[in-house]
């Protein structure tokens, strides 16, 4: 095992450890500098903490931010995205070697729990904070309130852009709705009522009709763009606790899809009609994952993370290699590089007590 700690301190020294996100006590400073975003050049051997955050009084460090969302620029894969649960949204432009705050005031606070860019309009930008949905169609200069749920305790989960259909985005939401818009936010609509909570939805690389979302207990699946959705969750019936599921990942084309759910980890090579268990080091059910990401390119090479492991598998799943994370932090995030593959990011949040 390779442990990250050793490596962070060297950053921090680097980087001005001592400068932290606004709003941070020097006590909680101290305690959650290990957060923030990590990134590996050598697809997952060694990590580096990219902190640095440039004021006008010097650098300094988002060590003590909380990630809940973080995507890439389909279009620039040298610019990442951050949303964090109390400092709103951060970009990078430079593969996270420097962060910068959202120009507008009304994303520089705040948990901003989902992010994405439209595939065919790099400039036109969605965050979700609580129970509004923001859009950007200037690059994140400026920003305005697309989407209220006025519904008491519902908010927003999943933000997913449609890479074909240009100003096409469907939002997933915590009472199980799934809303579309596809004319860059001006104007909604629901397509969908799982009854649960959305935890992930995923839009197929092969064709962009084609789409699954997963709740706490149910596997659902479109051939039509949201107009229709169909249950298939009987196809998980032979992987106990399958159907309470956290996420799909899938390779560039869309040929092999990876979904982590409760029972670990299953794949499918024919857009969710069947699926077959991958073997992990730790027996099903006995971990919970915590994120998941495949190589675009290569779909034998699989990376997840638990609470305390980094994963890697480079034969499909049939032999794993494993880091050790850093103490008191979880990885919320795990985004690869669709253009240099070796490029590899985590989020980190604060380990829940």
């Amino acid at each position: 095992m390779k442990k990250i700690l050793p490596i962070l301190l060297v950053l921090l020294f680097t980087t001005g450890a001592g400068c932290s996100l606004p709003g941070m006590s020097k006590k909680e400073s101290d305690y959650s500098r290990f957060g923030g975003v990590y990134k590996s050049v050598d697809a997952g051997t060694n990590w580096t903490q990219k902190t640095a955050f440039p004021t006008s009084e010097g650098v300094g460090n988002i060590g003590t931010a909380t990630v809940l969302s973080m995507v890439m620029d389909p279009q620039d894969h040298n610019t990442v995205y951050v949303g964090t649960s109390e400092n709103g949204l951060l970009v990078s432009y430079n593969g996270g070697d420097t962060w910068q705050a959202s120009n507008d005031s009304k994303l520089q606070s705040g948990a901003v729990v989902a992010v994405a860019v439209d595939y065919k309009d790099m400039c036109n930008l969605y965050a979700a904070v609580g129970q509004k949905i923001y859009v950007s169609d200037n690059c994140g200069r400026s920003f305005s309130e697309s989407y209220n749920e006025t519904r008491n305790n519902v908010k927003i989960k999943q933000l997913v852009a449609d890479w074909y259909n240009k100003g096409t985005l469907y939002a997933g939401l915590t009472n199980g709705d799934v809303v579309k818009t596809t004319d860059f936010g001006k104007t909604w609509s629901r397509v969908k009522s799982f009854g649960k909570s959305v935890n992930s939805i995923m839009i197929s690389q092969q064709d962009s009709r084609v789409m699954l979302a997963g709740t706490d207990e149910s596997l659902w699946k479109t051939t039509d763009a949201g107009l229709n959705w169909t249950e298939i969750t009987d196809v998980l019936k032979n992987y106990s606790q399958a159907k309470v599921i956290y996420n799909f990942t899938q390779s560039a084309n869309g040929s092999t899809i990876i979904m982590s759910s409760k029972f670990g980890l299953l794949r499918s090579t024919d857009l969710g009609e069947t699926w077959s268990e991958i073997t992990l080091i730790t027996p099903a059910k006995q971990v919970v994952i915590t994120a998941l990401a495949i190589d675009p390119k290569d779909t034998n090479i699989i990376y997840y993370t638990t609470d305390s492991t980094f994963y890697k598998s480079v034969n499909g799943g049939v032999n794993w290699t494993t880091q050790e994370l850093t103490a008191g932090w979880d990885v919320s995030q795990l985004i690869v590089d669709p253009v240099e593959t070796y490029n590899i990011y985590l989020g980190y949040q604060i380990e829940e007590k």
